[in-house]
């Protein structure tokens, strides 16, 4: 049974570098990081510091093969009353376009 939002919440409050930790799990890594947070300069908090991974591969690449055809990104506008989605295999192409073009 999944946790409920609260729960979670909750466990990222109460215990935030465990949490973070296990959310580090989900992500594909060049590099894993090996300190999940850095608080040694307040203000300031790094988070999976001498981490190294690929954004763009962790938040469209990947779900290629399985959910190509699923909605990536989907805007919706309340001015102009309009909504367009994009596929994650559409959203690759336009990534690779404008990649292309720098």
């Amino acid at each position: 049974m999944s946790r409920s939002y609260e729960e979670t919440y909750r466990s990222s409050i109460e215990q935030p570098e465990e949490f973070w930790a296990q959310q580090a799990e989900r992500i594909d890594w060049h590099r894993p990081p090996t300190q999940i947070l850095d608080a040694s300069t307040p203000p300031f908090i790094s988070w999976y510091k001498d981490g190294q991974t690929n954004l763009c591969y962790n938040a469209i690449d990947r779900h290629l093969e399985s959910r190509g055809d699923q909605a990536a990104l989907v805007w919706e506008s309340t001015e102009v009353n309009q909504t367009k989605s994009w596929t994650y295999t559409e959203l690759y192409d336009e990534v690779n376009t404008v990649a292309a073009a720098l």
